[in-house]
């Protein structure tokens, strides 16, 4: 009987990763939409030339998410990062800290950007139809920055902090108040732009009020104390590091848009600002399906990698990319097929919109292919720790993005700025497959570090199979603990199950000789209801040996022997 069997083991990434990818895709579904039909609603209701300034006060928006993103992710992971080490004051310090640097750094800037507002909109590309609605808009945003930023940091840091739940329900909350308050203050009783900007911050306002509740939850690492640094405790920059692949990609988003105004608003003036908030609007949508498919990839690689399993590691990689793809080619494909479906949300009828959309919504859907790509190979480099070759890329992203774009609006002007994108995508994805070498485990499966995976339905004679397998690659004394401290108490515990778990067992070999003998699978039983009430740091489990350590793992619960090379 072989060795390696890679069906099972896929079998329980594709479960984690669905428990990982239907949360996230329920709160991008309410996040991206919320603004979504905040801009049907102006298209709607006002017309073209308001809803055209969306596109001008855009990039703003994208600015304080990039700020939100830097403090969020960055004290997310540091938080994290000292949690693992026992030291929860210093944890709280660093949180407390990063809020006042976030509250402080957007206050600043709102003040400036409104003091100098006519100038940047002229920046932006305001034309003299629509420049009166982005300022109306804009000054309502900049109001409410704080709240944007609190609430964008928040999502992160409370996720990392075990409330999920919370960040969840804030999210949904804030949406269905933006959606709500754009259908009655637009439709309902015919207010300006000003009220649709209004929506949106009040519910960020709300979302922040139920991260309160956080600061009451027992053992909660993000709580306010005395700012005051220690010494030994890390420095500002130190805390907001991990944050810049995400901050460099909001940037990047920021100067994409940036560009794209340029190139549209000198051929077409504001018709070709609304092909960009009709684009924007559209890759919003096809976010909530890129970025959820390809958020499993960073908990669920970084899991295998902790626990040093390369082939594991390169499963997630393989099965979490096919999975997107099944998820987003039939909705691309509809929308290639039929994009005035798309247009007709928005009530186009400027006939230089009519005309060139259709085109740009076709690359923009073809465009989400690569990004995808893209996005699944940055969270793989960001779970196993290599972020300065996913900061690389996204370099080249802007680099190559704004060239292509400023050269081909000589000769496609009205879709410059689409097939910019697609060029940097597809080049980002080229480096990153050839130069950061990720293109292994895509097409063929490798076993790497895995001496036996073996797998199915645990059927007591199917399990002893699995063990007869094992006692092939471990002597006799690392044989007899495994059946005694592993094998024996997994089929104990699940003798009452009416139907038998899907589980694998692995036998690792790690680089510095180190074996390991790991059992996972997908119910949960009483097997863990009396130790590990919280999942312990995947490097402190590697270095404990001949007893059978207990924990979840990626939503999955797993039970791992590590033997002394």
């Amino acid at each position: 009987m072989k060795r390696i069997d890679y069906h099972p083991e896929n079998q329980l990434i594709h479960k984690s990763g669905f428990r990982y990818m239907i949360p996230a895709m329920i709160g991008l579904v309410f996040g991206q939409l919320s603004p979504m039909i905040g801009g049907i609603c102006i298209s709607q209701s006002l017309g073209e030339v308001p809803f055209s300034s969306l596109s001008t006060v855009e990039p703003i928006n994208l600015v304080f998410s990039a700020i939100g993103a830097l403090g969020g992710v960055g004290c997310g992971i540091t938080v994290s990062k000292y949690s693992g080490s026992g030291d929860k004051d210093l944890a709280a310090r660093a949180f407390t800290r990063t809020a006042i640097a976030l509250a402080a750094t957007t206050v600043v800037l709102a003040t400036i950007l409104a003091i100098f507002s006519d100038s940047i909109l002229h920046f932006l590309r305001a034309t003299p139809e629509n420049i009166n609605y982005a300022r109306e808009y804009l000054f309502v945003i900049l109001a409410g920055s704080l709240p944007t930023v609190m609430m964008f940091a928040g999502d992160y840091l409370f996720t990392d902090d075990n409330d999920p739940m919370l960040v969840l329900v804030a999210s949904v909350t804030a949406a269905v108040i933006n959606v709500v308050g754009n259908l009655v203050l637009l439709e309902g009783f015919h207010m300006g732009i000003g009220a649709s900007a209004f929506s949106m911050v009040f519910g960020q306002l709300v979302a922040c009020l139920i991260f309160i509740r956080h600061f009451k939850k027992k053992g909660s690492l993000c709580r306010f104390v005395p700012p005051r640094k220690k010494e030994g405790d890390p420095s500002m920059l130190t805390i907001v590091k991990p944050g810049t692949p995400m901050a460099i990609m909001y940037a990047m988003f920021a100067i994409q848009m940036l560009v794209q105004n340029l190139v549209l608003a000198h051929e077409s003036g504001t018709s070709g600002l609304g092909n960009s908030a009709v684009i924007d609007n559209l890759v919003l949508f096809l976010t909530i399906f890129t970025a959820s498919a390809s958020e499993p990839v960073m908990p669920l690689a970084s899991s295998y990698f902790g626990e040093e399993n390369k082939c594991g590691v390169l499963l997630v990689k393989r099965s979490m990319y096919r999975t997107g793809l099944m998820i987003l080619g039939p909705i691309i494909l509809i929308i290639i097929l039929f994009p005035q479906l798309f247009m007709a949300l928005f009530a186009v009828k400027d006939p230089v919109m009519l005309e060139s959309l259709p085109f740009a919504i076709r690359i923009v859907c073809l465009n989400a292919l690569l990004t995808f790509t893209n996005d699944s190979l940055v969270n793989y480099l960001s779970a196993t720790e290599r972020e300065p070759l996913a900061n690389v890329s996204y370099a080249i992203q802007i680099v190559v993005n704004i060239g292509s774009t400023l050269l081909l609006a000589r000769v496609v002007p009205m879709n410059a700025p689409w097939y910019g994108a697609m060029l940097s995508a597809a080049c980002s994805c080229t480096f990153l497959l050839l130069v950061g070498k990720l293109t292994r485990g895509f097409i063929k499966m490798y076993p790497e570090n895995v001496l036996v995976l073996a797998g199915g339905h645990a059927e007591p004679a199917q399990v002893e199979q699995w063990e007869s397998q094992a006692t092939e690659v471990l002597d006799s004394e690392q044989a007899s603990i495994v059946h005694n401290k592993l094998i024996a108490p997994f089929l104990e515990a699940i003798a009452n199950d009416e139907k038998p778990p899907l589980s694998t067992l692995t036998i690792l070999q790690r680089e510095n000789g180190d074996k390991a003998a790991i059992v996972r699978y997908a119910e949960k039983t009483k097997l863990f209801a009396a130790e590990h009430a919280e999942e312990s740091d995947e490097e402190e489990l590697a270095h404990v040996y001949g007893e059978c350590i207990r924990s979840e793992f990626n939503t999955l619960n797993r039970m791992m022997i590590n033997f002394k090379a």
